[in-house]
């Protein structure tokens, strides 16, 4: 069983990380060991919006399932426009509309046998041995008829993937362990759910290769420890924020400093959009609660 984290671990990953090092290596040193800025997408941006909205509707501690209007409201409210910034206004609506129907499908498909999330991106992180630790979060983490755990991971994908992909999944491998760390049971069973065409894959625990997924995570970080990160040209290359610094194609390395400036602009325009926002919220509060009120609010670094 997993053991809490060691204090500075030699190799920290995550699906994510693993994922990406399995695709390209050279893809892994320039995300996380160099730390070079990707471009923000629609996608990213629609998607994580998504996940905002379904994690304030399973989050409420209700008897009854909370009306659609949660799902609605939790979207407006976590939209992140940094992905369409270079859209026009038409453009972005039909995302946006597009992301309601979606919610609107998932409130249809699920309201009706509600019960709350034990916990939605439930945060971990988990010493494995040899110095290797591995962290995420859990999307939802559901109550079982017959007082279990179930893991549902939601993805925003188009289409959804065959049975054979979730019970091969290195994701849910993952949060299995985590679940056994955090709660002292494993899940009766672990889901994809794809929200976009409305369909939930499940398998039973026992059709997930918890022991195969260690040996992958662990090859990884030996991979990592030895630095090796060669370059793994495939399709996907055409969609890749580094390909002009890539020596498979002719690249003449990281442009660090560029690519800083890059996303050091996008933190500060969103920074002034942050500041304008709490100054009209302060302004709303002071105006209904008063001045004193709009003052003690406390410290944001205190949570």
């Amino acid at each position: 069983m997993p053991t809490p984290p060691p204090r500075d671990p030699g190799v920290r990953l995550s699906f994510s990380r693993v994922d990406t090092y399995e695709r390209c290596p050279l893809l892994f040193r320039f995300r996380y060991v160099d730390k070079l800025p990707s471009t923000p997408s629609p996608d990213l941006s629609w998607g994580s919006a998504i996940h905002a909205a379904l994690e304030a509707w399973w989050s409420q501690k209700l008897p009854t399932p909370p009306p659609v209007e949660v799902l609605y409201r939790a979207l407006y409210d976590h939209w992140e426009d940094t992905g369409f910034a270079e859209m026009e206004r038409e453009q972005k609506l039909v995302w946006y509309r597009h992301a309601r129907d979606v919610l609107a499908r998932h409130h249809e498909l699920y309201s009706a046998n509600y019960r709350p999330a034990i916990a939605c991106e439930q945060w971990f992180e988990l010493d494995i041995g040899d110095d290797i630790a591995v962290r995420g979060s859990i999307d939802h983490v559901a109550r079982t008829a017959s007082g279990g755990l179930g893991i549902v991971d939601w993805k925003t994908n188009r289409r959804a993937r065959s049975r054979g992909d979730v019970a091969s999944s290195l994701q849910l491998a993952i949060y299995t362990l985590a679940a056994r760390e955090l709660w002292g049971r494993e899940p009766e069973w672990v889901a994809l759910d794809f929200v976009v065409p409305g369909l939930r894959v499940t398998v039973n625990r026992s059709e997930i290769n918890v022991g195969g997924a260690l040996a992958r995570i662990r090859a990884v970080a030996a991979q990592v420890r030895n630095e090796v990160f060669t370059p793994e040209p495939s399709p996907l290359c055409d969609w890749c924020d580094y390909r002009q610094l890539c020596p498979a194609f002719d690249g003449d390395g990281p442009d660090v400093p560029g690519r800083a400036m890059v996303e050091l602009g996008r933190l500060r325009r969103r920074r002034a959009r942050d500041e304008a926002r709490i100054a009209e919220l302060e302004r709303v509060v002071a105006t209904y609660l008063g001045e004193e009120v709009a003052l003690d609010l406390g410290d944001p670094d205190d949570d």
